[in-house]
């Protein structure tokens, strides 16, 4: 079998409903997001965020979103320190293998 990966669409630049820089783009296979402890479910959008925060390293967030660029959770389905270009973090993402929910470090 095969390594899948995820394409990726950049749907719009968001930034104006968040702090700092944020963009909405479409994944498919869509992303699976956790509800509870027991449950998750998927979502073909996700919102890459990195925030401005004065003092701090930068960071990217991303977070499941609907069609529309609203969050439907703010718990992050990944995050990165220290990177700052959302577009290239997120196609990283997106070209490795498929796994689950994780904290990169």
């Amino acid at each position: 079998m095969g390594i899948m990966q995820r394409a990726l669409t950049f749907i719009s630049d968001v930034s104006d409903r968040f702090s700092g820089k944020a963009f909405l783009y479409k994944v498919d296979p869509p992303v699976e997001y956790l509800i509870s402890e027991e449950n998750s479910a998927l979502t073909p959008y996700i919102i890459a965020s990195s925030p401005s925060l004065p003092m701090q390293e930068p960071r990217i967030y991303l977070f499941p979103s609907d069609e529309n660029g609203k969050l439907i959770d703010w718990t992050e389905l990944m995050s990165w320190k220290g990177r700052g270009d959302i577009d290239a973090v997120v196609h990283e993402w997106a070209e490795a293998p498929l796994h689950k929910l994780t904290i990169q470090e």
